[in-house]
């Protein structure tokens, strides 16, 4: 799945301890997903508030989100299954919320990849598919499914229902269906093609934020177009951060940090690193 499947838009509707937990929820998982998840005291103290809340009101549905949201954030790999719970919980309470629906469909699905378990596949696609009826525009949801549908075997994957969602992100969103055009040949290792794309939207417009870092990225990981890479990211830096849906400023910075380790500046890309962890510090 790709990163930032869940939605960062949150319900406004809590009582009491939890509405104040929201804040705090809100601003833990705006961490980058790339980063290794490192729970800190405010994570653990949020963790064990929300437990209490949804053990004292098991109906309280924004609560039962906020923690399998914050499991899911910020608790690894290892507390995926209880996250998944927690958010299907929410979404049984709720049936119709879109958010809910379309959280507990990405941790399903990366519960599903993490385990391998088919049942965990079906209800994170069921759980998209719902949000996107209920939905449409919900380009979350809808990349999701472009996801389970490309990477997912036969019988569950498909090509034709892949190309499908991504033609309606690119119909609503063409910035976004690049981004996701981008990622999925940087996973397939087709960095020419990368590199191609990325040259032709820059040729349309130079300061495409997310063809720049994109460029980039494919540059870090394969070790190729080094210098052309690294001036492409460092004029990200140089331009505002277009919005949640796009690579953070943080993101970046590490990946300046492996070019410039590709590139034998090991102080550089030390130097890099700390920048982008000063962007993203950790909780106290």
């Amino acid at each position: 799945m790709t990163p930032d499947l869940a939605p960062r838009c949150l319900p406004s509707v809590l009582l009491g301890t939890a509405l104040a937990l929201g804040i705090l929820v809100a601003c833990l998982v705006a961490a980058d997903s790339t980063s290794a998840p490192v729970p800190g005291p405010k994570e653990v103290a949020a963790r064990a508030e929300l437990e209490r809340i949804v053990a004292a009101e098991p109906r309280n549905a924004a609560a039962c989100f906020r923690l399998g949201q914050l499991l899911r954030e910020r608790f690894g790999p290892a507390q995926l299954e209880q996250a998944a719970t927690w958010l299907s919980q929410a979404a049984r309470l709720e049936p119709n919320n879109v958010t809910y629906l379309t959280e507990f469909g990405g941790a399903s699905l990366e519960l599903a990849d993490h385990v391998r378990s088919f049942s965990a596949a079906t209800r994170g696609r069921d759980a998209l598919e719902k949000a996107v009826k209920l939905d449409a525009d919900n380009l979350d949801a809808r990349e999701g499914l472009f996801q389970f549908y490309r990477q997912a075997p036969w019988p569950l994957g498909s090509d034709a229902r892949a190309h499908a969602q991504l033609g309606e992100i690119r119909r609503r969103d063409p910035g976004r269906a690049f981004s996701v055009d981008a990622q999925v040949l940087i996973a397939l290792n087709e960095f020419s093609a990368v590199f191609r794309l990325c040259d032709e939207e820059l040729g349309k417009k130079p300061d495409n934020y997310a063809a720049l870092f994109h460029f980039g990225r494919a540059a870090a990981v394969c070790g190729q177009n080094l210098e052309r890479g690294l001036a492409r990211l460092r004029r990200c830096l140089e331009l505002p951060e277009p919005g949640p849906d796009y690579p953070d400023h943080a993101a970046v910075w590490r990946n300046i940090g492996d070019i410039l380790e590709k590139s034998h500046q090991p102080e550089a890309a030390r130097a890099a690193r700390d920048s982008a962890r000063g962007l993203q510090p950790l909780q106290e």
